[in-house]
């Protein structure tokens, strides 16, 4: 399955956040295919999560997920995203 988003922050962040969620400090799982900052691919026997992080227009970035498995994981990975974004879009005003 594929989930397009758009994220209100740098690509670099997404990519820090991504490797901090998913990786060995957070759900352990093993990183594959790393090309910083724009493609990230964590395994596990359970599954994959694939995560393509493109700039795009209006200082944000278009996050592509791709999963196998880890539904719930992804949720509360984009929901932190966002109250990221938030915060840091408060912050500026």
């Amino acid at each position: 399955m594929a989930h397009t988003i758009p994220i209100r922050l740098e690509q670099s962040e997404v990519y820090r956040q991504a490797r901090k969620f998913f990786g060995a400090d957070g759900l352990g799982l093993d990183v594959v295919i790393d090309e910083e900052p724009a493609r990230l691919r964590f395994q596990a026997e359970a599954g994959f999560v694939e995560l393509e992080i493109r700039p795009d227009t209006n200082n944000q970035v278009r996050l592509t997920i791709m999963n196998q498995g880890f539904e719930q994981a992804i949720q509360q990975f984009r929901r932190r995203l966002a109250r990221q974004a938030a915060a840091e879009s408060s912050a500026s005003n």
